[in-house]
């Protein structure tokens, strides 16, 4: 059998998880004999597993050039509360304190959860013709929005009024095309506007957000130029608008997103990966369904 064809077996998979389960006991338990024994090994393996969970940072690298960095006196304050830790768990154990306890049991679960990520992740390689086709079947998913960059000039319905807005917009409308007003001069028209004078590069849902569907549709059918466009009506009052720069929506070349698809493919196959891993672990159990719930349902296990 080949041995690309064994990585794709599912016992493969479970014995590798079996042994990263073992492996991680190993590393988070700190006992180096029974459940009852009463000796604390303080030595360089614990001390490492001990400040990454207490960072939360899990890079063996990292926590041992901070482990090498500490002073002596720095040192002894991790180690006196390794073995604080240590000793209080072990006796919270004893006493059976963990026992149907929640926040603790879904703790556990999390860290089958990192080994069956981390499992899933050492497993996930894409090649060309993967990233390819996720992209194809998840192409919406990278449609870059059009934009529109435009300046305008606005006259206020709430101190006009509405239609007293629209008429002064519409008197200003004649008067900038006719003298020719430039982009630039926008700011010398017209009243202020609660969100802005000049939009650069804005999508369709930003500037509907600002002016309303039915305002931000129209000025989409602008085209570029040096004309003055209007009056549109927001909630706020009249618009008038001149157009600088559109650029169309449309979907890129894979060449042009393809770290972020394979980052994203990645992300997708770890986490199918590592469903599946935690699948096999709920199928090695009997279901005894002694609840009779009043419709059917389906559980977990085959």
């Amino acid at each position: 059998m080949k041995l690309r064809t064994i990585y794709k077996e599912p016992l493969f998979h479970f014995l590798i998880l079996a042994l990263g389960l073992f492996i991680l006991h190993s590393a988070v338990s700190h006992e180096d004999s029974s459940a009852d024994s009463k000796r604390i090994v303080v030595n360089r393996a614990n001390l490492l597993t001990f400040i990454q969970y207490r960072t939360k940072v899990f890079d063996a690298k990292a926590a041992a050039a901070r482990l090498d960095s500490l002073s002596a006196e720095a040192l002894q304050r991790v180690i006196d509360d390794y073995v604080r830790e240590e000793a209080l768990h072990r006796e919270a154990l004893a006493l059976g304190l963990g026992r149907d306890d929640y926040v603790i049991k879904r703790r556990l679960i999390q860290k089958i959860d990192f080994v069956t990520q981390g499992f899933g992740e050492a497993l996930v390689n894409p090649d060309e013709e993967e990233i390819k086709k996720y992209y194809t079947e998840n192409k919406e998913e990278y449609f870059i929005q059009p934009t529109l960059t435009f300046t305008h000039v606005f006259f206020n319905a709430e101190r006009h009024g509405k239609t007293k807005a629209y008429q002064l917009a519409k008197a200003k409308l004649k008067e900038l095309n006719k003298n020719k007003a430039p982009f630039a001069n926008a700011a010398q028209h017209g009243e202020h506007f609660l969100y802005g004078l000049n939009y650069v590069e804005r999508s369709p849902e930003y500037l509907t957000s600002h002016f309303g569907e039915v305002m931000s549709k129209s000025m989409f059918k602008l085209d570029k130029g040096k004309q003055w466009h209007g009056p549109f009506v927001s909630e706020f009052g009249a618009h008038l608008v001149m157009v600088a720069g559109k650029q169309a929506g449309r979907y890129p070349e894979l060449a042009e997103i393809r770290g972020r698809v394979e980052q994203e493919l990645r992300r997708e196959q770890v986490r199918q990966r590592a469903n599946a891993l935690a699948q096999q672990i709920v199928d090695t159990y009997e279901i005894d369904m002694a609840f009779k719930p009043n419709k059917k349902v389906a559980t977990l296990s085959k």
